[in-house]
């Protein structure tokens, strides 16, 4: 895409298509031109650092953050419409989980790449947790792919779409004040995590839980996820080079203060408000922003708010804030036909930052597009009903199983 108006053009393409069933998206954006969007955007993110940094030159210029969508591509374009696309007055960051649980994960994958392509000092892509190989294969994204682009052409764009994956950044830090990442916060690094971080390949030895492993857990700063290694397609939080990005993705805030592993994850941290409130102080930030967490991962908690406007403000501390912003809305999508269980209908939001310290998030709400495309799911939402945890997958995330033979390896995104 070279353009914003060839974006537009593409939108409204897959818009139509949805209405005519999954096989229809390979007739107006055919495989090869979706390897080659996603090839393009590696090629870009393999030049950006785990921690982007950016500064708003313009004043009157706007910065929106955008949580989770899940596939819930009519959402996704009736946000666009009700914001406004990405200009000179206005950036947008995307925090992760572009794909799995919702019908239409391939579109929206692609709408904002497309947007990035366009627009790369304009829109940013984040990595969130769902931008796995693991992950996308038990919540249904792969399965989609598989089911729009038969056969060999299938497999060369999961291919692309794995090397894109691995290659994203995990946070951004805008006008040194805020943060935004997916998961949450995460530890320093072990001593020999830089060692360990060139272990990637796919002839890379399997590391013991306790390599490299401290016994006391201590919160890491912006410089230490300057220099992390993004994890590679799978990151393991038992590799001591891939914990910091395991983190980024899988952490969770909790209401009570402390740090922990995550043990509801089974990767990732859980911290407190203390905890935020020294990240924040260490590292001269005033606003942590973090997606991850929809109603049905907050329905089973009573330390933080519901998020059924689209957000909850979760920490708020003298140094400053921590927020979650979710995005999609009507979520999940599939959840109607489970016999017993009534839907959120919650709303999505978004965070805007203005000048002329980007910190004090407005945060903007909106519904679901009305009436939705019959889809079909493409998981066993029967199955997989709550958040994407250790209970519900049957195993801990990251445990050091071995890849396929058809692994396409980390890619060397960091060196």
């Amino acid at each position: 895409m070279r353009s914003l108006a060839e974006v537009r053009e593409l939108q409204k393409l897959m818009l139509d298509a949805t209405l005519d069933g999954p096989h229809a998206l390979c007739e107006i954006l055919p495989a090869d031109e979706l390897v080659e969007l996603f090839t393009r955007a590696t090629d870009i993110f393999k030049t950006l650092p785990a921690l982007v940094e950016i500064w708003v030159p313009d004043p009157d210029c706007r910065v929106i953050v955008v949580g989770d969508t899940h596939g819930q591509y009519h959402d996704v374009c009736a946000m666009l419409k009700k914001f406004g696309m990405p200009s000179k007055k206005q950036i947008y960051v995307f925090n992760g989980d572009y794909v799995d649980r919702g019908a239409w994960g391939v579109e929206t994958l692609a709408l904002v790449v497309s947007l990035k392509l366009a627009c790369p000092s304009r829109v940013h892509l984040l990595r969130g947790n769902h931008e796995t190989s693991v992950i996308t294969k038990f919540y249904g994204f792969q399965t989609e792919l598989r089911s729009k682009y038969r056969g060999s052409s299938g497999k060369e764009v999961w291919a692309a779409c794995r090397r894109m994956f691995a290659n994203m950044p995990l946070a951004l830090c805008l006008q040194q004040a805020t943060i935004v990442l997916h998961g949450g916060l995460f530890r320093k690094p072990p001593a020999c995590s830089a060692l360990q971080a060139g272990l990637h390949g796919k002839k890379r030895r399997r590391l013991s839980p306790d390599v490299g492993v401290s016994d006391d857990l201590e919160i890491g700063t912006l410089d230490d996820l300057r220099k992390a290694y993004k994890g590679g397609m799978d990151p393991d939080a038992n590799r001591p080079g891939s914990r910091v990005a395991s983190d980024v993705l899988w952490s969770d805030p909790v209401g009570r203060d402390g740090l922990e592993d995550n043990i509801q994850r089974g990767a990732g941290l859980s911290f407190g408000p203390d905890v935020t409130q020294a990240f924040l102080e260490r590292n001269g930030l005033r606003l942590v922003i973090r997606s991850h967490e929809g109603p049905d991962a907050r329905d089973r908690r009573d330390d933080l708010q519901q998020v059924l406007r689209g957000y909850a403000f979760d920490h708020d501390t003298p140094a400053g804030k921590l927020i979650t912003v979710f995005s999609a809305p009507d979520y999940p999508q599939f959840q109607q036909r489970l016999p017993g269980v009534s839907r959120y209908n919650n709303l999505g939001a978004v965070a805007v930052l203005t000048a002329p310290n980007y910190c004090e998030p407005d945060m903007q709400s909106f519904g679901a597009h009305r009436p939705r495309p019959k889809a079909q799911a493409y998981y066993n939402y029967a199955v997989h009903v709550l958040s994407d945890d250790d209970d519900e997958l049957g195993f801990g995330y990251g445990m050091g199983e071995e890849e396929d033979e058809e692994d396409e390896g980390d890619e060397g995104e960091e060196e």
